[in-house]
């Protein structure tokens, strides 16, 4: 398995250095989730003990080393937010199930129209939701499996399309701390926009509908390294990367760096998308800290993203480990 997944990067590596922007649906899959995650660059393929694995290799959720309820948010673009929450569950034998949602907001905008140019008072609004269940096993002490599918839609006011998809991913682990991920994400069908909103005037009294296009899931192919440095009891460091290969952009690198004091304490950055050169994001950084709540603990992370030209976006996230 692990060879045929390693083949099948290498060929993406070799033959798709061509960028499709623009040329698949439901395109927020790809825009990464989780505090901690991005504050590390997005290189979180091989990266463990985290809900937000979820989302990022869920051959990882395996490896979590209690039950975790996670929710994160971010203020993006133009008025539009981000939310992501999971929650995974371990159960006997090495198996794990978990659960995640995530919604962007496109707000809403007044209608307007040829002779109300001002607004109707009426208000249209977008949103795009992934609903996803997956299962992770640990198969030996040092590889671990997962699968996990979903339910994706993207509505604009009367208009929606909706689609289903698989993520696969798988991880391996030494006796030193290293770590070797791989996934591919978003295997599914493609989606076509319909519904009421695509209505057109036409001759006959029968209700005439505007044609639209299927287009595919953007799909991603991750290979990612990581290595956990513990120095002694209070220092320890953690430098991961990630190889991604998109079919619908160029491939690039994500690293990301954590420095831990205590395991109490956390400092996060990152790079991203190193190699693209028609990016805008680049630096992240990020903090992170553990605290007791009525005997629970909660980790709580902040993210600052740079984002060139856009200016930056910033990320809150709470961790509860039940």
């Amino acid at each position: 398995m692990i060879n045929k997944i390693l083949y099948i990067l290498l060929l993406s590596f070799v033959f798709g250095q061509q960028s499709n922007v623009g040329t698949t649906a439901a395109a927020f899959l790809g825009n990464g989730i989780g505090s901690k995650a991005m504050s590390m660059g997005g290189a979180f393929t091989s990266m463990i003990d985290d809900p937000s694995t979820l989302y990022w290799n869920p051959g990882a959720v395996s490896l979590s080393s209690q039950n975790q309820f996670q929710l994160s948010h971010v203020d993006w673009f133009i008025d539009t937010k981000w939310t992501y929450s999971a929650y995974i569950h371990k159960l006997e034998n090495n198996n794990v199930v978990g659960i995640n949602l995530i919604y962007f907001d496109l707000g809403e905008e007044e209608i307007t129209t040829i002779n109300d140019q001002d607004g109707t008072g009426d208000y249209w609004n977008a949103y795009d939701v992934s609903i996803g269940i997956c299962y992770s096993k640990k198969l030996t002490d040092r590889f671990s499996f997962g699968i996990g599918g979903k339910y994706i839609r993207q509505v604009i006011d009367l208009a929606s399309a909706s689609g289903f998809a698989l993520d696969l991913g798988l991880i391996y682990q030494t006796e030193n701390n290293f770590r070797l991920g791989a996934t591919i994400s978003n295997i599914g069908s493609d989606m076509q926009m319909r519904g009421d909103g695509l209505i057109a005037d036409c001759e006959s009294n029968n209700s005439c509908y505007y044609d639209t296009d299927s287009w595919p899931l953007p799909i991603f192919y991750k290979l990612g390294i990581s290595k956990d440095f513990i120095f002694n009891k209070n220092l320890s460091f953690t430098t991961s990367a990630d190889w991604v290969i998109p079919i619908d952009d160029v491939e690039h690198i994500n690293m990301g760096f954590e420095l831990g004091f205590k395991d109490k304490f956390f400092v996060r950055s990152g790079f991203r998308q190193i190699g693209k050169n028609d990016t805008e994001e680049s630096f992240t950084f990020g903090l992170g800290g553990n605290l007791f709540v009525v005997g629970k603990e909660i980790e709580i992370n902040y993210t600052y993203q740079e984002y060139g030209l856009w200016g930056y976006m910033q990320y809150f996230e709470f961790i509860f480990n039940i």
